[in-house]
């Protein structure tokens, strides 16, 4: 299954816990982890931000980025342009329209924790615990 993966869900990869579980099995589990290019910079920008949250040295935090970023599909945004305006009114802030954009040129979920994105019905949203209950886990 195709995800799109939002930020808040990326910025907890950075912790042992089941967001981190889900994304470093995400091949065995059959999922497919997509983002689009502004929140991996949206991420790049918090680095020391992330590497307090998580406690780990800033070392750790970038080598934790590598990690990240061989597992997630980083897709330009360009390439999910065309649906940027219908992605502007699902989207409950401005700032989120490139997830739902991307959303609707996969034609597939997003994962968030925020629940402002669950308040539309064109796309469907799994936060955490509804994809942990998907996947048995």
């Amino acid at each position: 299954m195709k995800l799109v993966v939002d930020t808040n869900v990326l910025i907890s990869f950075f912790r042992d816990n089941p967001v981190r579980f889900i994304i470093v099995n995400s091949q065995s589990l059959n999922l497919e982890l997509h983002s689009p290019e502004h929140c991996w910079n949206e991420l790049l920008n918090i680095k020391s931000s992330i590497s307090k949250y998580s406690k780990l040295s800033l070392e750790q935090t970038i080598s934790t980025f590598e990690e990240l970023k061989n597992i997630l599909i980083i897709v330009s945004e360009e390439l999910a342009k065309s649906f940027e305006s219908n992605a502007k009114r699902l989207s409950p802030h401005d700032k989120d329209s490139p997830i739902f954009a991307l959303a609707l040129k996969l034609s597939c979920p997003i994962w968030s924790n925020e629940p402002a994105f669950k308040q539309q019905s064109e796309v469907k949203v799994f936060n955490t615990e509804d994809l942990m209950k998907l996947l048995n886990i």
